[in-house]
């Protein structure tokens, strides 16, 4: 265990500098990204019926027997991402998916 927490801690005054150069900009950064995946492992439920609603309108009736397991797949999908934005947040990371029930896309990264 002390292992493992010296290298947290080892891993953290090593990376912390880095970016902490804009500090104001990174602490936006980590908030944003503690909050963006705490909202969406706390709203990746709301998957399934979105992606239900969203094939009905498409495909008609068989629309409910595929959206079904196709938001259980992005139910998977939101609640991973929203547990690693929860538990990386200390590094700062554009947004990786687009928010629940749009069609819009996530914003592009820029390099």
């Amino acid at each position: 265990m002390k292992k493992i927490i010296t290298f947290f801690l080892l891993f953290f005054c090593i990376t912390l500098p880095v970016f902490a150069e804009n500090s104001a900009d990174y602490s936006v950064g980590m908030s944003q990204k503690l909050g963006r995946g705490l909202w969406n492992a706390l709203s990746s439920p709301a998957e399934i019926p979105c992606t239900m609603r969203d094939d009905i309108s498409q495909n008609g009736g068989v629309g409910i027997v595929t959206g079904l397991f196709k938001g259980i797949g992005f139910f998977a999908r939101r609640l991973l991402v929203g547990v690693d934005e929860f538990a990386t947040f200390m590094i700062p990371m554009e947004p990786t998916l687009a928010p629940v029930c749009t069609k819009k896309p996530a914003p592009a990264i820029q390099n």
